[in-house]
């Protein structure tokens, strides 16, 4: 099975708009890893805790590994 990682959580990983042409955390992260890694970004700019529910089912089916940041506070 291909090495899988994917991101979850908010603009730590979604950083593009904020990167000013610069190279975000996906494109990094794809540059670092061995040719055979897949990455894929599951994060959303502005999600909080809470919003890891509808992340997930979005998760590819073939990740290995699964790597959450995210701020916010989950309310009950």
């Amino acid at each position: 099975m291909q090495p899988h990682i994917a991101l979850l959580g908010d603009s730590v990983f979604d950083n593009r708009a904020y990167t000013n042409g610069a190279p975000d955390v996906t494109t990094h992260l794809r540059a670092l890893l061995p040719d055979q890694w897949k990455v894929s970004l599951v994060a959303v700019d502005g999600s909080t805790a809470a919003d890891l529910e509808t992340q997930l089912p979005e998760v590819p089916t073939d990740a290995t590994n699964i790597v959450i940041s995210i701020g916010g506070m989950m309310q009950f």
